[in-house]
């Protein structure tokens, strides 16, 4: 059975918030010792591919304006705001050896400011935009993402930890697996139909186990944070199915994670 629904009525625990990720919004795409992304070489390569031929060099310009959209959090009564780091800014290589000083001034300070602004933070680490250098070594479908995906998540709880305790792995893996190395859809814009998305998927599943471990064990006892993934599904709930196209649907689930 289905629950109730009341009109015009939320719980009273429910939360009002907003989201963003740090590529569609930040801009600054090449300063302040910021490196490529994936992104920044796939919209410069293939403008034709995007509707308008934009790209993320400015986008919203958050990075030079993340004052007034706090404010304007503030002014709509925001209760929470989910937004993504960006593994170039903090790691210019994507690589630990090279912290970016100014990256984690930058990221300090927005944390800062919505605390100050009694807004709540959910911090993603990923949200497809992975550094171009770990890109050219195959990005996601190369297992050892999982050690340098762990190598950033220890240099962001060891920065940003102590204020932030709500946090997001990744944002929508199965997009990101399917539409980067799968179907060509998105950047990087390979086509490896039935390999290159299982690849993804089962190396980002395990960083994303490898990450939640990590804080687990080394951070949650200290910080008192919490640890998640944001999951994305398209299993037709919107339209009426037979048993066995159900059961289809959910075996080629099963098989993609």
């Amino acid at each position: 059975s289905y629950g109730k629904l009341t009109p015009n009525k939320f719980p009273e625990d429910f939360l009002f918030g907003t989201a963003t990720a740090s590529c569609q919004i930040e801009g600054a795409w090449n300063l302040s010792g910021k490196g490529e992304n994936m992104w920044d070489r796939f919209t410069y390569n293939n403008p034709e591919l995007i509707l308008d031929k934009s790209n993320g060099d400015f986008a919203c310009d958050s990075y030079h304006k993340n004052k007034e959209d706090v404010a304007l959090m503030k002014k709509m009564g925001v209760q929470f705001y989910r937004f993504s780091l960006s593994w170039s800014r903090i790691l210019s290589t994507g690589f630990a050896y090279k912290i970016n000083p100014d990256g984690i001034r930058y990221y300090n300070d927005l944390i800062n400011l919505l605390i100050k602004n009694d807004i709540i933070l959910l911090v993603t680490l990923f949200h497809w935009d992975t550094p171009q250098p770990l890109e050219d070594l195959g990005g996601f479908t190369n297992a050892l993402m999982v050690d340098w995906f762990e190598d950033y998540a220890r240099v962001v709880f060891e920065n940003f930890g102590d204020r932030v305790k709500l946090w997001l792995t990744f944002n929508e893996p199965k997009q990101t697996c399917l539409q980067s190395y799968d179907q060509n859809r998105k950047a990087p814009g390979y086509n490896s139909s039935g390999i290159g998305g299982y690849l993804c998927a089962h190396n980002l599943i395990e960083a994303h186990v490898r990450v939640y471990h990590l804080y687990d064990t080394e951070f949650r006892s200290k910080q008192n944070g919490k640890i998640s993934v944001t999951i994305d599904t398209h299993t037709g709930w919107k339209q009426l199915q037979t048993q066995q196209t159900i059961r289809r649907q959910l075996k080629e689930d099963g098989r993609f994670w």
